[in-house]
């Protein structure tokens, strides 16, 4: 009797763990449409996968009400099996910026680093290794502190 009781015991619980278990699904690099779902469970809708020129994969998803893209590195040859993502925000100002005004915020941060193009406009970049896989928690504070930084961005280049 006593193993019969620990037996349905034992399947209850197995049973009320199996919807926590679904709930931690990880969040990888080496499968795009996982960030797309943990984007989507963050609260961000639309997000868009496509190729670039080269097969990396790329997401463009509106964060912030700006307009991120996360692509993808660290990746095998065929460009699977990545481990890096690399949240890019790019502005255009009017008359773009100098390489000192761009380097001052470099000196400050020691992520979320900026460049400029050929026009001198700047892009913020955020690197973030997902592995083999971390939780949507850690996911979502990377998120915020990408959100922190990409409006930190905004106010230091006046956009």
């Amino acid at each position: 009797m006593k193993r019969t009781v620990f037996a349905a015991a034992a399947v209850i619980a197995a049973l009320c763990a199996a919807p926590a278990l679904a709930q931690d699904k990880l969040v990888t690099a080496m499968d795009p449409q996982s960030i797309i779902d943990a984007l989507t469970a963050a609260g961000y809708q639309g997000a868009e996968l496509s190729k670039t020129d080269t097969g990396r994969s790329s997401i463009k998803v509106q964060l912030s009400g700006s307009p991120t893209y996360i692509d993808f590195y660290d990746c095998a040859n065929d460009m699977t099996e990545c481990y890096t993502l690399l949240f890019v925000y790019a502005m255009d100002l009017t008359d773009g910026t100098t390489l000192e005004k761009a380097n001052e915020w470099n000196a400050k941060e020691i992520s979320g680093r900026v460049s400029l193009d050929r026009d001198r406009d700047p892009a913020l970049d955020y690197t973030f290794s997902t592995y083999q896989g971390v939780s949507q928690q850690v996911f979502e504070q990377n998120l915020k502190q990408w959100d922190r930084k990409v409006g930190e961005v905004k106010d230091f280049f006046d956009f």
